[in-house]
C-alpha cells in the first residue's frame, strides 16, 4: 500500500507542476511589508556579503551589500523580474528570491523519477535535484562535483517555505554556507522604492 502511494504521488507529479507549486508564495502578494536579510559565509566562517530582500504586496527588491556599499541587484515590479536591469525568466526571478542567484536548481530540471524515498527531478546536463517526499520541498541539488543543500525550511508571510540554511560544496569541500539571518516586518519602504535601475554604463557595454 505504501508503495502504491508513493507510486500515486509520482504518477502526478510533473516538473512544472513541482516548480509551480514551489514558486507560487514567492509571487503571491504579502500581508505586510516585509525585510529578509540573507547572509552569505566562506568555509570558515567569514562573511562575505549580505542580501536584503524586500516585498510589498507582489514586489520584490533585493540588494547586495558588501562593506559600505550597498547595490540593487533584482527587482520583480509585479509582472516582470529584472537582474541588474536586465529582464529575466520569471522561474529565475523565483530562484533569485529563493536562493539569491540564477543556478539553474529549478530551470534546468526535466524528468522527474521515483528513487528510494525521495523525487529526484533530472536535467538534460545530469544534474539532479532530490525532492523531500513528505515537503515537496527541494532537499538536494547535484552536478558534476557541486552539491547544494537546502535545510531549516520555515514559513515567510510573503514568500511561503524558505531554506534558511544552504550549504554549497565542491570538489574541495565545503565552499559557502547561505542563512537567512534576520526577518522584519513591518518595515517602510519609500515611494518607487521597486523602480527597475538603469542599466550601468559596464552592463551597456557588455551587452554591446
Amino acid at each position: 500500500m505504501f508503495f502504491l502511494i508513493l507510486s500515486m504521488i509520482f504518477t502526478f507529479t510533473t516538473s512544472t507542476d513541482f516548480v509551480n507549486k514551489l514558486t507560487e508564495p514567492v509571487f503571491a502578494p504579502s500581508k505586510t511589508p516585509v525585510k529578509v536579510t540573507r547572509t552569505h559565509f566562506d568555509a570558515d566562517g567569514n562573511e562575505l556579503f549580505k542580501e536584503y530582500i524586500y516585498k510589498e504586496d507582489n514586489k520584490i527588491r533585493i540588494d547586495h551589500k558588501l562593506g559600505e556599499k550597498t547595490e540593487t541587484v533584482f527587482v520583480y515590479n509585479g509582472k516582470t523580474g529584472y537582474r541588474d536591469g536586465i529582464e529575466i525568466p520569471h522561474i529565475q526571478s523565483a530562484e533569485m528570491v529563493l536562493y539569491g542567484c540564477t543556478c539553474g536548481y529549478l530551470e534546468t530540471i526535466d524528468n522527474i523519477t521515483n528513487e528510494s524515498n525521495e523525487l529526484v527531478a533530472e536535467g538534460r546536463q545530469g544534474n539532479r535535484l532530490y525532492i523531500a517526499y513528505d515537503t515537496d520541498l527541494p532537499i538536494k541539488y547535484q552536478f558534476r562535483s557541486k552539491t547544494v543543500e537546502f535545510t531549516d525550511y520555515r514559513n515567510v508571510d510573503g514568500f511561503g517555505k524558505m531554506p534558511f540554511l544552504i550549504k554549497i560544496s565542491g570538489k574541495k569541500g565545503l565552499a559557502e554556507t547561505i542563512k537567512i539571518t534576520d526577518i522584519e516586518s513591518p518595515v517602510v519602504l519609500p515611494i518607487n522604492f521597486f523602480s527597475v535601475p538603469k542599466l550601468s554604463k559596464k552592463m551597456i557595454k557588455t551587452l554591446n
